[in-house]
């Protein structure tokens, strides 16, 4: 073991190169995507999500791009951080700590907002009658799922990405199969409509507006990164991770939400949205209640593997941070039996339950669930677009500029990111998913002041901020 490696204290050279990609897989679900994100795009444009959706794959496989270019220069559970200060080097020690600090939020809210109220959520709609005859159930159930999901992480990245690994290739393998038996069903229904703004009559204005939930449905995918450190020759395996899994997850999603949107009819989308749990009417109509309950199941699991996957990579950032004495206090440094650090996956999880009961106390398990996804969509969306500027600095800098896939695409991604973050805030989502935004904001003022707090108590500690890779 190299010095390296002996300062990570995580479980290097573990994980192979289908592993990592669970760990993508996994965080991004894409049955439980389908669950949740479909219905709250198909009510704001109708049989026009599929073409969010196909514009959103389009600017995520930009920020797949980036993401693969810079896991060929960083294997670090400082991820983004690292990226930064690679990029920036001594002038991006503030974009570094942004970095970092501001993916934790994502990780996160992630957790908490996707995976486990978005559980809760769907299990509502699946029996209204048990939500409406317990309308506090979904606490325990939060409780249960974070606990077991909490479980899984602290018992080694290793036995939790093996589970999602399996369950996460047959969920793949059923969606594909169940979406190209709609589509037969469908027959004459099968439309080009779905690709065109054609159901909000060409208003690019709400399309644009919901490119922040079609951006959504991907997230996760690039959360291979925070378990590089764990994986076999991460500056190979990582960057394959990732092109391998945002064509599976981008032809998964894509046929999904083209199948479901022909199947239910093209006019009838508005409508679709208005079910209590669309997809499982999809599939019990056309496929029958036997196939609509493995489909329940793959949901169900799939936001349980998504929980297991935000998990890693909240507790990977977080401890890349209190490895440095940034932020986190040093008992969150200790490394269990396991290679783990424990005590920082118990912490995480208790402040994930507190998070989630709170906010699904206030707005509802479904509403908070994508009042968090909103919030911390923003701080996705600015990394993404400050990495992939500084991939031009950085291979400017080292003589190995390429002007395609280091200047053009990451700059037109930032772009795009940029419009979509402003759409956030304006023309706003209804209330009170709009005051998301401003959620994001006192966030920002934190890691503000933080990193100002630092660089004048304790500036020594600021030099190591996003230096560490393998």
């Amino acid at each position: 073991m190299d010095d390296t490696e002996s300062k990570s204290g995580l479980a290097t050279n573990t994980l192979s190169m289908w592993q990592a990609l669970a760990q993508g897989l996994g965080t991004n679900g894409p049955a439980a995507v389908t669950a949740l994100f479909f219905v709250g795009i198909a009510g704001a444009v109708g049989s026009s999500m599929t073409l969010v959706i196909v514009l959103a794959f389009i600017i995520y496989s930009g920020m797949t791009l980036i993401t693969y270019e810079w896991s060929k220069e960083v294997a670090s559970a400082y991820s983004w951080a690292a990226f930064h200060r690679k990029a920036f080097k001594k002038a991006g020690k503030f974009l570094s700590f942004y970095g970092g600090v501001s993916y934790y939020y994502y990780y996160l809210l992630g957790y908490t907002g996707f995976a486990m109220l978005g559980l809760t959520a769907f299990l509502y709609a699946l029996d209204p009658a048990l939500a409406a005859a317990y309308p506090w159930i979904w606490i325990p159930l939060t409780i249960i799922v974070i606990g077991e999901t909490t479980a899984l992480s602290y018992f080694g990245v290793k036995l939790s990405l093996k589970y999602v690994l399996y369950t996460g290739m047959a969920e793949f393998i059923f969606l594909i199969g169940t979406s190209i038996a709609l589509i037969i069903i469908a027959g004459p229904n099968n439309s080009i409509l779905p690709f065109t703004a054609s159901a909000v009559h060409f208003n690019y204005t709400d399309i644009a507006v919901e490119m922040i939930l079609g951006i959504a449905t991907f997230g996760g995918l690039n959360s291979v990164v925070p378990v590089a450190e764990e994986t076999k020759n991460p500056r190979k395996n990582i960057p394959l991770a990732l092109g391998i899994l945002a064509a599976m997850i981008g032809a998964v999603i894509i046929i999904s939400s083209y199948a479901q949107s022909v199947v239910y009819g093209v006019g009838n989308m508005f409508n679709y949205a208005n079910l209590s749990d669309p997809g499982i009417y999809v599939y019990t109509k056309y496929l029958g209640l036997a196939v609509a309950a493995i489909f329940a199941l793959f949901i169900i699991n799939s936001f349980n593997s998504s929980g297991v996957g935000f998990m890693n990579s909240t507790v990977r950032t977080s401890y890349a941070y209190s490895r440095d004495k940034l932020l986190f206090p040093e008992v969150f440094t200790r490394i269990n039996k396991h290679k783990v650090p424990g005590n920082l996956v118990i912490f995480t999880g208790l402040l994930s339950i507190t998070i989630a009961i709170v906010s699904g106390l206030i707005l509802g398990p479904l509403t908070a669930s994508l009042f968090l996804i909103i919030s911390n969509s923003i701080f996705s969306f600015s990394n993404h677009a400050i990495s992939g500027i500084g991939l031009g600095f950085y291979h400017k800098r080292n003589g190995t500029l390429k002007i395609i896939q280091h200047l053009i695409i990451p700059w037109a991604v930032a772009i795009a990111l940029f419009v979509a973050i402003v759409y956030v805030v304006y023309p706003a989502p209804p209330p009170p998913l709009n005051y998301a935004s401003y959620i994001s904001g006192l966030y920002f003022v934190f890691i503000v002041v933080s990193y100002l707090y630092y660089r004048a108590k304790k500036p020594q500690v600021l030099e190591d901020v996003g230096k560490f890779t393998l």
